[in-house]
Formats: C-alpha cells, structure tokens, sequence
C-alpha cells in the first residue's frame, strides 16, 4: 500500500511540474500612439516605443490555455525586464466584440483560463531615457501562473519565432522611423 501512495505521489509531482499548458498565438497589437510597428519591408519586426522618456505604451497579445485543466495567471513575474510596468488582461472577445478589446476593458490579474480558452494580456511599457546607440529590446514577458496545485513562471515568448509576435524596443535608432509598417498621413 505504502508503494501505491508512493508511486501516485512521485507520478503527480512529476506530471504536475513539466505541465506546461500556455501558449502564444499570433495576434499582438499596439493601443497607444507612441506605439509604432516597423517592418523590414517584407514581414513585422518589431515594436517601438516613440515617445518621450516616461510615455507609457501599450501592447496586447494573446495568451491560450492548451491544456486540459485551468490556469491560473497571477500576474508578471518579478524578473520581468525593465521597461515593463504593467500587465493586465481582457476576455476574448473583448467590449463590442473587438479582438483584444478596448484599453479601458483592462482588467487586473489574476484570471483563470479554462482549458480551450485564452484571454488577451495587455503589456505597459515605459520609455527610458536612451542614450545614443541604445538598444533596449523586450523579448519575453514572465508571467506566474498555477496549475494542479504548482506555480510556475511562463515567459511570453514576443519573437519573429513566436508566429508573428514582436518584441519591443524601448530604444531605437531615429532611422527606424523610415521602416513603419502603418506610416501616419
């Protein structure tokens, strides 16, 4: 009997600790104006913030439950990467049926997402002071979240290997300006 128990428990802490049900799609979109899309004339690239330092921006991407019990995300982690102030989430669909919903449907973690289900995570940035040359790339953003009785940290994969997911620069080169994928008229 002693073994049984034993062997259970050995099973559920090894299933418990590699499940990994998270995943990124291929839906991000910036919400502010200081938020520009550049592309390298064939495909996106990235995300830069173009404000001032101390501007906010906003992104959104979505997040799915793949597996076959509930998640819940607690919020970021705190090894998040500097520049990253805030993170939020919205309900699929958002307000008025739009994709990813509207800034003021952001509501704070934690959420539960169903096994099946996803829900949109809404990113603040903030603009630091850059000094010439600089580069400040955001290219992942840890969120906690438990499961089964575990907590775990999932890093939000923001790459050109995440489907067409952007990472974000905080800092760029003036000459970035030139590859908007969305110029302003």
């Amino acid at each position: 009997m002693v073994v049984v128990v034993v062997a259970v428990v050995t099973a559920w802490v090894a299933y418990s600790s590699r499940y990994s049900p998270l995943s990124t799609g291929t839906f991000s979109a910036p919400e502010t104006r200081s938020v520009k899309a550049l592309t390298d004339g064939v495909a996106p690239t990235r995300y830069i913030v173009d404000a001032a330092a101390g501007q906010h921006g906003r992104i959104a991407y979505d997040l799915a439950n793949d597996g076959r019990f509930p998640v819940r995300v607690d919020g970021l982690a705190s090894d998040h990467a500097y520049g990253i102030t805030a993170a939020g989430w919205v309900p699929v669909p958002g307000n008025g049926e739009l994709m990813g919903g509207h800034a003021s449907d952001v509501r704070p973690f934690p959420v539960t997402i169903e096994p099946g289900e996803w829900v949109v995570v809404w990113v603040t940035v903030t603009k630091p002071r850059c000094q010439s040359g600089q580069q400040s790339p955001i290219e992942e953003v840890p969120l906690r979240w438990s499961a089964l009785g575990r907590h775990h940290v999932y890093k939000l994969p923001l790459s050109e290997t995440a489907g067409g997911i952007r990472e974000i620069a905080l800092c760029h080169p003036p000459r970035a300006l030139r590859h908007l994928e969305f110029p302003e008229s």
